[in-house]
């Protein structure tokens, strides 16, 4: 005699078989997906490298030399550009390293309040503060309740170099680690 249907034993049984699959599947995929705050971490924290890089290698913002020896050399250099497509602005004294930052990040100098602006591209909020040497911080905002998470930063000395700052969360420790995740 054939059969023509599965009974009702064979059916739960492959449901549950699909069920305890799909469970373990979505415990190894979760694992695999990348932490969100990581990427924007390391986004961020690559863009203010390159741009640090940038703003000390041009001499027409912080120049290598000091010809009134005054000892402002580099980012300790808070005078006007003279020259380059920033001569003539108002970027100058305190202001003017997080002025041009903000600038190259592409977010206009008028919404920068005290070194903290907030960067409609990576949806972050970055706060810089110090002197030179700065650090560049970076913190993600919760949409839903506002909260901000303290995601680390950069620390810019007056030379140029840079050193990764911690926040809540340790993405410094193992660099190479944080690029191969994505």
């Amino acid at each position: 005699m054939k059969r023509k249907a599965f009974t009702l034993m064979e059916i739960l049984l492959t449901i549950g078989i699909v069920g305890i699959i799909g469970t373990l599947l979505a415990r190894v995929i979760s694992g695999v997906m990348p932490d969100v705050n990581k990427a924007k971490f390391l986004r961020a924290y690559n863009a203010s490298k390159m741009i640090v890089r940038d703003m000390v290698n041009d001499s027409s913002l912080y120049p290598d030399e000091d010809p009134d020896n005054t000892a402002t050399y580099g980012f300790a250099n808070t005078t006007a550009p003279t020259s380059g497509p920033y001569m003539g602005s108002t970027y100058s004294g305190k202001n003017k390293f997080p002025l041009i930052f903000a600038d190259k990040l592409g977010v206009s100098a008028s919404n920068v309040t005290d070194g903290t602006f907030y960067s409609t591209r990576d949806n972050l909020e970055y706060q810089i503060s110090g002197t030179g040497p700065y650090t560049i911080r970076y913190y993600a905002i919760n949409s839903k309740t506002n909260a901000k998470t303290n995601l680390g930063g950069l620390q810019v000395d007056n030379d140029g170099g840079t050193r990764c700052v911690n926040g809540d969360v340790d993405y410094c420790s193992n660099m190479t680690d944080l690029r191969r995740g994505f």
